[in-house]
């Protein structure tokens, strides 16, 4: 008699929990359905959202892990939400590890002309203040040091030219386009390991860098270190300290470019690249403030005063620490002008570039890369950069003649 007893008591205890739990597993799939709304439709706004849909992608991979139990605890309903989240977040992230096709991916080679959408603003003007040879101008002694022994590129350590992208023939891509090799790196305050930047510089044979967060001792160690052998020429807005100042230096003459829109946070310096074989290439040093709870509104603006990808004038190219990735709805708005981000394009989207030394692998790929129609990349890779929170970016691309 009492074992039939607490056998009775046991079984309503038993349907209260399958009950709550069933009610505990509609909610999360509820929460997992009104995130994926938020991101699917653009909608992150303040100081929460903002920096919480960076990490769609494993946003993405907890999805399936719900998606598992739901089909173990055979709860129809939550199996059906969440596996139209489940879609929907692979439709979003997938096409980032796998390359794709875009206004500024590889080109067939019968197409005459190139296409985009958006216009450039304002004129440029030569300005000699900044630009104009270093190389052997500077004997002064490297006041930090560093071993390119720290330096490692990605797994995939893809040869420029080895694949074109979206399917289209390397033989073709290389006799459509001039080489562009470009390197972006963030030097963290100033902090960034000079040498391993100018060993990167050579090992990748890089035609142009863009440096955020430079500093006037960072400039003095990349001049130290050899920078001006390899890339003669910059243009540099260093500050004393902080995350203020950035540069381009490039193997080829540079002229400043004034008036093409009104940076809204750090330096952003724009420099058209005398290219040889065709048109010179303009530069835009990218670099908005972080989204942290003061400065959403002013991050947001910084993207959102980008200029567009033109489509006539010389090709343009995006390269620098966006702050941001391609989750944020103000990134894709940009990305919608006509660039395209040489990562994702490539099968890299989902390689992170930030942060690096916290205690924790890198989490985001906030480092990007934009081409316009003009141009497409055939290689990216990432290396780790010592004293910097930041790995580098390199893209190897093509620019039409």
């Amino acid at each position: 008699m009492l074992v039939q007893q607490e056998t009775e008591t046991a079984r309503p205890l038993r349907r209260r929990r399958r009950v709550w739990g069933a009610r505990l597993l509609a909610g999360v799939a509820g929460l997992f359905a009104l995130g994926t709304a938020v991101r699917v439709g653009g909608l992150e706004q303040g100081v929460f959202l903002v920096p919480m849909v960076s990490f769609t992608p494993y946003f993405a991979i907890a999805a399936l892990i719900v998606l598992a139990i739901a089909v173990v605890a055979r709860k129809r309903v939550t199996i059906a939400i969440m596996l139209a989240v489940c879609l929907s977040l692979a439709w979003l992230v997938v096409p980032r590890a796998v390359g794709g096709t875009g206004p500024g991916t590889a080109p067939d080679p019968s197409t005459a002309t190139a296409t985009g959408t958006g216009t450039a603003t304002g004129t440029g003007t030569s300005a000699g203040t900044s630009a104009g040879t270093s190389a052997g101008t500077d004997s002064a002694t490297a006041a930090g040091t560093g071993s390119s022994a720290g330096t490692e590129a990605d797994a995939d350590t893809a040869a420029a030219g080895a694949s074109a992208v979206g399917g289209q023939a390397t033989e073709a891509s290389a006799v459509e386009g001039r080489s562009l090799r470009m390197l972006t790196a963030n030097l963290n305050g100033g902090r960034g390991d000079a040498t391993v930047i100018v060993d990167l510089v050579r090992k990748l044979d890089v035609d142009v860098l863009s440096v955020q967060e430079l500093t006037w001792s960072a400039r003095d160690r990349l001049a130290a270190a050899g920078l001006g052998t390899l890339l003669p020429y910059q243009i540099s807005e260093p500050e004393f300290r902080g995350p203020e100042g950035s540069g381009v230096y490039a193997r080829h003459p540079l002229t400043a470019r004034t008036g093409l829109f009104k940076p809204v946070g750090h330096h952003m310096p724009v420099a058209e690249v005398a290219l040889p074989g065709g048109s010179p290439v303009e530069v835009v040093v990218v670099h908005p403030v972080a989204p942290v709870p003061s400065t959403v509104p002013e991050w947001e603006a910084g993207i959102a005063t980008l200029p567009p990808a033109p489509a006539t004038g010389p090709p343009r190219v995006l390269a620098g620490d966006f702050n941001a990735t391609l989750d944020h709805a103000v990134f894709r708005e940009l990305l919608s002008t006509g660039y395209t981000d040489a990562a994702a394009a490539t099968g890299r989207g989902l390689v992170p570039t930030w942060p690096k030394g916290r205690g924790l692998p890198p989490l985001v790929a906030i480092d990007h890369v934009l081409t316009d129609s003009r141009a497409w990349a055939v290689g990216v890779q990432v290396h780790d950069l010592p004293g910097s929170d930041h790995r580098a970016l390199f893209a190897d691309l093509r620019v039409r003649p």
